[in-house]
């Protein structure tokens, strides 16, 4: 791994979460690798190819400005970014998407479920209430971040309960289930619910690479995460993933962290930690 410039990482992260906060870092090579991007809420990937670039993720508006520093920083110029791919439809992953999606004028491409969600409205699902209190304790493991004024304007209308999810920019569908990215043929499209009736990983075989959104997270040390909306889906997921080569998992919060024996070996929390 190569390390970009350093940003300062929040000090409550670095106190409370054993791993650290996210780290910005450049996985392989600039013409065929992946540029982790620590945001404001979540971790922005930038899935590197020669001459193009995919974006997966950006929870807030206010990481566009950190997106253009990374691209520069890459030796990429900003044409080359083809498309915005959303994980799943939380507001900490996808605020920002659209902002992103309109300034560079690319698609935001969007998985069976999410792309029907978004043209019929059909609702999807969330952790119900007494499940969702677990997040709350890893609120200040990513160093409290509060929503940015950009945010408060436009980004509410992404990734919460009521959220209509009602992208600006154009949308483009994805292949389906183990298809490969569009563009992108080292890499493959899983359809992974769970967490998120929604959720997406990509997985690049040949590096052992699984980009995983929330499917995995790393608050703990790297760990199955448990916070679900569906737990008979998320238990199929798992098993999915568990026969899957993973060398290396790129979470949605959290640094990235090495599998030397697959995701079987991670970690299950018990019920009364985060």
């Amino acid at each position: 791994m190569t390390q970009p410039p350093i940003r300062a990482a929040p000090l409550l992260a670095r106190l409370l979460s054993p791993p650290g906060p996210a780290r910005d870092c450049l996985l392989g090579d600039r013409d065929d690798g992946v540029y982790a991007l620590a945001g404001r809420y979540c971790v922005t990937y930038l899935i590197l190819a020669p001459g193009r670039v995919a974006a997966v993720d950006c929870g807030s508006a206010d990481d566009l400005p950190l997106i253009h520093e990374a691209l520069a920083w890459l030796g990429r110029t900003p044409d080359q970014l083809r498309f915005v791919l959303p994980t799943h439809l939380h507001f900490d992953h996808v605020m920002g998407v659209d902002a992103l999606a309109r300034t560079f004028d690319v698609p935001v491409a969007l998985g069976p479920t999410a792309l029907d969600h978004a043209k019929t409205g059909r609702p999807l699902r969330f952790p119900e209430r007494l499940r969702a209190l677990r997040a709350l304790p890893t609120w200040p493991m990513q160093g409290m971040p509060v929503f940015s004024r950009a945010d408060w304007r436009g980004g509410l209308d992404f990734g919460f309960p009521w959220s209509k999810n009602r992208f600006r920019a154009r949308i483009q569908p994805l292949p389906g289930h183990g298809a490969p990215l569009p563009g992108f043929d080292d890499w493959t499209v899983l359809e992974t619910p769970g967490h998120a009736d929604d959720a997406l990983c990509l997985h690049h075989r040949r590096k052992g690479w699984l980009i995983s959104g929330d499917t995995l997270r790393n608050f703990l040390g790297g760990e199955w995460n448990p916070l679900v909306c569906d737990p008979p889906a998320y238990a199929k997921t798992r098993t999915l993933l568990e026969g899957l080569n993973v060398h290396r998992v790129l979470p949605g919060h959290g640094p990235t962290f090495a599998t030397p024996g697959g995701t079987r070996a991670l970690q299950t929390r018990p019920w009364w930690q985060p």
